[in-house]
């Protein structure tokens, strides 16, 4: 994408670091307002897990990213651009429906259509770079276990927490 390769990791970098910063927020907002009053699933870690797991697998996805960008197609490379934009926007719009709204039913579908977004990012990236491709599986394997998880507090809470 960019002419020197540092440029394309900063690229990665910042939109992972703004997506995290989001979701961050949002995640805090429910934390301090209703997500202790809720009824979880007994598969739920503690809540120390989480930003462990997310640091990780933003980690993971900046060095996907970033082995996409230094690829030479520049066609192929606006597509894998494009489609994790949406990735990360999706992370950010369900974090913000289930924690900042709580609003469990929305967040479900939302993180149902993260998914797939999110195995047609793998083919993409795998296309273009087999590592890239690869390095996205603990992050949708963790995505999965999120669904679940998900579905767990809207069937043991309803469809939004009043």
């Amino acid at each position: 994408m960019f002419e020197k390769p540092i440029y394309n990791f900063l690229y990665s970098l910042i939109l992972v670091l703004i997506t995290a910063s989001i979701c961050s927020y949002f995640n805090h907002f429910g934390m301090q307002n209703f997500y202790s009053e809720i009824n979880l699933s007994v598969l739920t870690p503690p809540n120390v897990v989480f930003p462990i797991v997310w640091t990780i697998l933003y980690a993971i996805l900046v060095i996907a990213f970033d082995l996409v960008l230094n690829h030479s197609d520049k066609q192929r490379i606006r597509t894998a651009a494009q489609v994790f934009t949406l990735n990360l926007f999706l992370q950010a719009l369900w974090t913000y429906v289930f924690f900042y709204n709580a609003y469990f039913l929305v967040g479900f579908a939302v993180l149902v259509v993260l998914v797939f977004v999110t195995l047609a990012m793998m083919k993409i990236f795998y296309d273009i770079n087999k590592t890239a491709g690869l390095l996205l599986i603990p992050y949708l394997l963790w995505l999965l276990f999120a669904s679940y998880l998900n579905w767990a507090v809207l069937n043991l809470n309803g469809a939004t927490f009043n």
